[in-house]
This record gives structure tokens, C-alpha cells and sequence, in this order.
């Protein structure tokens, strides 16, 4: 079986829908659904990291394993908490990733030819 390359994605959930009147019974069943999309992408390995970003405005963040935007997109569009309009924005971005491995990509940041 070949193996296919995969990326790292950064999704960030933004503009938390505040229009629509979302019952607390509704919030809470799109919340208990949206965890269980987590659980399903981090048993599949295809989760690398999520959780809430701390600050006044309500954002949410994801990175995880894809092969492609539209692969990651495809995720996202399953989560409850896009399908279902409770935030009404996300924005994904490839990473490219620097570690120890590929010496923090120094040498490519370095040998890029001035323009």
C-alpha cells in the first residue's frame, strides 16, 4: 500500500453566530455532536490538536492531518458546529512545518535568493 503525503491544517472557527436563537437543549446537543466528530478525527489520526482560543472573541481551533485543503475543508463541513450555523466563518491554512527534524526549516529561510 503506497503511502500517501499528508499536511498539517490549521482551521480557526470564527464569528460565533449570534443571529439565530439557538435554544440551550440546541447548543448543547450541536456541542455533544461536535465532541464526538473530535473523537472520531483523533481515532482516525487525522486530529492533531484542537481546543478553544482564549481571549473576547469566541474561536475555536483545529489542526489536523490531511492530504489536501479540500480534504481538511471536507472535515470541517462535517463538523456540527459549521453544519449547523453555529459559528459562520472558518478560515483553514496549510503548515508547513519546522522541527528539530528539518532544522526549523533554517536552511530553507536561508538559501532563498533575494528578489
Amino acid at each position: 500500500m503506497e503511502d500517501k503525503k499528508t499536511s498539517k491544517f490549521l482551521i480557526i472557527y470564527q464569528d460565533i453566530n449570534t443571529e439565530d436563537t439557538f435554544t440551550q437543549e440546541q447548543i448543547i446537543d450541536a456541542t455533544k455532536a461536535h465532541v464526538e466528530h473530535c473523537r472520531e478525527l483523533d481515532f482516525k489520526g487525522i486530529l492533531f490538536l484542537c481546543g478553544p482560543l482564549l481571549g473576547k472573541e469566541e474561536k475555536g481551533m483545529f489542526i489536523l492531518n490531511a492530504q489536501s485543503y479540500k480534504e481538511a475543508e471536507e472535515y470541517v463541513l462535517r463538523d456540527p458546529l459549521i453544519a449547523r450555523k453555529g459559528y459562520n466563518t472558518y478560515l483553514i491554512y496549510e503548515i508547513q512545518e519546522a522541527n528539530a527534524e528539518n532544522n526549523y526549516l533554517l536552511e530553507f529561510y536561508t538559501n532563498m535568493e533575494m528578489q
